[in-house]
């Protein structure tokens, strides 16, 4: 009886095929979203419907359409040109899913932990440094993003 228990319990592991094939989609979802998202942020147009503005004109000039203008719009207005970050971030994350193809992992919560918190100070310095350096150009809120806008004039 403790034998059967104790196989019940047992945590369910993939095979490799398995494992391989989900690490492949992975890497195909994460590699065309990081494009499509990149095509979005480059074919942005201030006259374009969004999240911050209805536009000035019924035509969406956006390559990805009205989700692409409306995603680009989200992004640019929360985080300003360092937007361009999130498809690099995707990348290279479907870089390192290639890098790590033979190997299993298992990777503790505090390293994923400190990789967010990195990813995350990168994106705030990186915010910061926009704000102070660079001109807004067709964006509506200041080179940083609506995030340190307020914050900059402030000090």
């Amino acid at each position: 009886m403790s034998d059967s228990s104790a196989r019940s319990r047992a945590p369910i592991r993939f095979t490799a095929a398995v494992h391989r094939g989900l690490r492949e989609s992975a890497f195909l979802a994460l590699g065309v979203i990081a494009i499509v998202l990149f095509a979005a942020l480059a074919s942005y147009s201030r006259d374009d419907r969004g999240y911050s503005s209805t536009g000035d004109s019924s035509v969406i000039h956006n390559r990805v359409g009205p989700i692409g203008a409306w995603l680009a719009d989200v992004l640019f207005f929360l985080f300003g040109w360092p937007a361009y970050l999130f498809p690099f971030m995707l990348a290279l994350w479907c870089w390192a899913l290639l890098r790590h193809r033979g190997r299993d992992e298992g990777g503790s919560r505090a390293n994923t932990a400190v990789r967010v918190g990195g990813v995350l100070l990168v994106l705030a310095a990186s915010c910061g440094l926009a704000t102070l350096h660079w001109d807004a150009g067709q964006l509506r809120q200041s080179a940083g993003g609506v995030c340190l806008l307020y914050t900059s004039r402030c000090v």
